[in-house]
């Protein structure tokens, strides 16, 4: 019974170190995204899905996901798929909290 709790220990701890590895890369999109946008002129109001793909570095089945469970929520132009920077941001700061 005993190693038992010696692998859910070990299980619990591999499973924190993850998720602290995964808000230190929210948290490191989050600046980068800061910093991109930091030049007046150079900030979009909106993102096509490749910009938001290059800018955070989420795969596009990732997005789809986030739309899908209401994470990130998109907004139609025509046939494109468009991202508010206002809205990614929101999303980056929820995830690095």
């Amino acid at each position: 019974m005993e190693d038992f709790f010696k692998e859910e220990a070990v299980l619990v701890d591999s499973f924190d170190r993850r998720l602290r590895r995964i808000e230190d890369d929210g948290a490191s999109i989050l600046v980068m995204l800061q910093n991109r946008n930091s030049a007046p002129q150079s900030r979009e109001l909106a993102y096509g899905l490749r910009e938001v793909t290059e800018i955070t570095g989420l795969s596009r089945s990732t997005l789809d996901k986030l739309f899908k469970e209401g994470k990130l929520h998109a907004s139609k132009s025509g046939r494109r798929t468009l991202i508010l920077r206002a809205e990614l941001e929101r999303y980056l700061q929820d995830m690095a909290e």
